[in-house]
């Protein structure tokens, strides 16, 4: 009875499987014939439904993460001028200094900045600075596409946070010791890879949101000073650095303190010696 009743279960379940397939493949004929059979205007509306669907591709180009980087450089005739006009354009745009530097050296003094700026105003600031900063130097703009990257990561996250949701489950149920402890291990090592695909993700979205400008703005300030109509602040500029020259070559002393000190002592200390060696080796001479 037993057996009789297994195989008219399993005679049901093929009968069923084959319905299936059969009704699928009456289906998919059905709609082929129906493609075939229809006419041209229906056959270019099915055509115009399909194009109006948006590929992959182009969808993945809507939501394109891209990250612009700039280096540029400009030689200045009024180096404070232009660093005041660079502060109005950065304000104006609602960005930020990362890195402010200003360096002296020879006959250059110059600013080193670090610009964060929204991206949807990067180009906007670069055509303003352009067009009235000082002579361009060197220009190089970059933008990195990092769509691939981010989509591949919040995958990845979206799997370790469904991943980490089944062994908490699991968690609950454990009985022993050695079960529990392998699925906290688990989940702890599942726990540090949502920390650094989400670290990730917050630099990147950053990247993409605020884009980087490294300006170098730069004075020449002593070549040709006495034909230069600006000969005063080029004297000044030079006194402030033979000024400063003097200061660190001080500091430098001052930090060497030790070593002049430890001379300081061999010199007074070892005067008797040489004296008192110079007198034996006179009483050692024949007479």
């Amino acid at each position: 009875m037993l057996k009789f009743s297994t195989l008219l279960l399993l005679c049901i379940t093929i009968v069923g499987c084959t319905q299936q397939l059969s009704d699928s493949n009456a289906e998919l004929g059905s709609y082929e014939m129906s493609e075939n059979s229809a006419t041209p205007d229906q056959k270019s509306s099915l055509e115009s439904s399909r194009s109006a669907e948006p590929s992959e591709p182009t969808a993945l180009k809507k939501g394109s993460k891209l990250i612009k980087n700039g280096v540029i450089e400009f030689e200045v005739s009024d180096l404070e001028s232009a660093k005041s006009r660079i502060d109005t354009l950065l304000e104006q745009v609602e960005g930020y200094y990362e890195n402010e530097q200003y360096n002296s050296y020879g006959n250059r003094v110059s600013y080193s900045l670090d610009l964060r700026i929204p991206s949807e105003r990067f180009d906007k600031l670069i055509d303003h600075i352009e067009s009235g900063v000082g002579e361009l130097k060197s220009k190089n703009i970059t933008t990195k596409d990092v769509t691939g990257e981010y989509v591949d990561l919040n995958i990845r996250l979206d799997n370790n946070l469904s991943y980490l949701s089944q062994y908490k489950e699991i968690l609950k149920r454990a009985k022993s010791v050695k079960e529990i402890l392998e699925v906290q291990d688990k989940i702890r090592r599942i726990e540090e890879e949502i920390d650094s695909k989400k670290g990730r993700l917050e630099f990147l979205n950053d990247q993409v949101s605020y884009s980087t400008l490294h300006l170098t703005l730069t004075e020449l300030v002593s070549s040709e000073m006495s034909n230069n109509p600006r000969f005063g602040r080029r004297f000044i500029n030079a006194f402030r650095n033979g000024v400063q020259y003097f200061l660190s070559f001080i500091i430098g002393v001052v930090n060497m303190w030790p070593f002049l000190l430890l001379l300081l002592v061999l010199m007074i200390g070892g005067r008797p010696l040489i004296s008192r060696w110079r007198r034996n080796k006179r009483n050692t001479l024949p007479k």
